[in-house]
């Protein structure tokens, strides 16, 4: 009789994997062997771990005075699982250590008394903690942990956010990043809005939690099977961030207000596609180029499934494009360039809470070159009285305003556009004594609606060749 896999030791297997340096698409593979019910449990667990490592860190250094090593067995991973089970979900305690405790195998053997003996302490310390204070915050529903949002991340990152958005706004940005964020929903139209509203009114899930947050972004904030979603067979919209969307938003209000028709936009980084297909869904002509055959491959699906259309091209946009590319770029220009360029993405942290593991300082240093690259190559696609719009989703003024900065310096034959479109309180300034604005979010915006991802857009129009 196959054994069944330990749904514990997945999730400590998965979580072991991406602190030795797996993202965390390349480390769920972990979870394959578990049935559905499992597999979610288990990415739920090291997403608690994830997102809360340092407060985790520090409540399981006070019951332990050496420190565990990371590998070659499970022992340290599994100890973090326990405790996210006892800490902030909603797991009995007893089912929480025994289960724990039993995913021990051979290598961990030598740590199953001690894992045992501190779990059982961060079970009474939480009894403690819940009968001294009735008073929990119910958004965190941390028992037992001193709750520091800025020490669950690298000190260079937490104090970089201090530096550049004040010590509060850090902290909420943080904040936002420790807990799971809604789901936002892009449609192609206001009336597919309208249309997916009443499907769901009449159905059985009619009960789920949402808010519209434009014409045509619906926010859900349960969890949900997409699949079983109204519109998604036909296409009639797909998963992006709201703050994701803004730039495309702004991109088409400025092509409309100079009254151009039949614009063809260049899509440069353009994988999985979400700015792709909201361009294409608004009417624009779209030539989506990216270097990752995998990624484009997603994009394909995505406009299969949206039954949208765009010309695609797999280049390295910093090499020659190859004549026999199609359609060929050799010389052409568009109306519009769009580059989504490579970054830390330090804005998506709440979804990606891998990230902070994986992200240095001097990572930040080498992708601003190479976005300073790309912004110089994507320039001799633009055509005169054409735009370029720039867009990162880091929180890094140094990917973005001092990027946006630069480029201008060393290109006088382009203007910055004011923002256009976009709610006025995420818009700003590219630095004191410009008139020219930006588009800046981070996940502390509209902190009361569930936030958004950091994002920076700024758009050039150019002026002369």
């Amino acid at each position: 009789m196959t054994k069944k896999p330990n749904c514990r030791r997945a999730a400590a297997a998965m979580l072991a994997a991406i602190e030795r340096g797996k993202t965390m698409d390349e480390a769920v593979d972990r979870l394959s062997d578990l049935s559905p019910p499992d597999r979610r449990l288990a990415k739920a667990m090291v997403m608690f771990a994830l997102r809360r490592r340092g407060d985790i860190t520090a409540i399981l250094a006070k019951y332990i005075k050496r420190n565990i090593p990371g590998r070659p067995h499970l022992a340290r991973a599994l100890l973090n699982i326990g405790a996210v089970q006892i800490l902030l979900m909603d797991i009995p305690d007893h089912a929480a250590v025994a289960e724990t405790v039993n995913a021990c195998g051979r290598g961990e053997a030598p740590y199953r008394g001690l894992m045992n003996a501190v779990l059982r302490k961060l079970v009474t310390e939480k009894k403690n903690s819940d009968s001294a204070d009735s008073t929990k915050n119910a958004k965190d529903n941390s028992h037992g942990l001193n709750y520091d949002p800025l020490s669950n991340f690298p000190e260079w990152m937490a104090l970089q956010w201090q530096e550049n958005y004040g010590a509060e706004k850090a902290e909420r940005i943080a904040d936002m990043h420790c807990h799971k964020p809604p789901l936002d929903l892009c449609f192609k139209s206001a009336e597919a809005v309208t249309q997916f509203m009443d499907t769901l009114t009449q159905a059985e899930t009619s009960d789920i939690n949402s808010q519209q947050l434009s014409p045509t972004v619906l926010r859900l904030n349960d969890s949900v099977d997409l699949e079983t979603l109204p519109g998604f067979d036909a296409g009639d919209w797909w998963v992006q961030d709201f703050a994701a969307t803004l730039p495309g938003i702004w991109l088409d209000k400025l092509l409309a207000d100079n009254q151009q028709t039949d614009t063809h936009i260049l899509d440069l980084c353009a994988a999985p596609g979400g700015k792709t297909m909201q361009l294409a869904s608004m009417g624009h002509q779209l030539t989506a180029l990216d270097i990752s055959a995998s990624r484009l491959g997603r994009l394909r699906a995505n406009l299969s499934r949206t039954k949208l259309q765009a010309d695609i091209i797999q280049a390295d946009i910093m090499a020659d494009i190859p004549e026999s590319s199609t359609p060929s770029l050799r010389g052409k220009t568009f109306d519009a360039v769009l580059l989504d360029a490579p970054c830390s993405a330090t804005g998506t942290i709440r979804r990606h809470p891998d990230l902070p593991l994986h992200r240095r300082e001097k990572d930040v240093l080498k992708l601003t070159e190479i976005q300073k690259d790309m912004l110089g190559r994507a320039d001799q696609w633009v055509r005169v009285g054409g735009v370029l719009a720039y867009v990162t989703c880091s929180l890094d003024p140094r990917e973005g305003e001092a990027q946006l900065n630069d480029f201008l310096e060393h290109h006088p034959n382009y203007e910055a556009c004011t923002p256009t479109g976009l709610p006025e309180d995420l818009c700003g300034h590219l630095n004191q004594g410009n008139e020219f604005g930006y588009l800046r979010t981070t996940p502390a915006d509209w902190h009361y609606m569930g936030g958004m991802d950091g994002f920076f857009a700024g758009v050039l129009r150019k002026i002369k060749p």
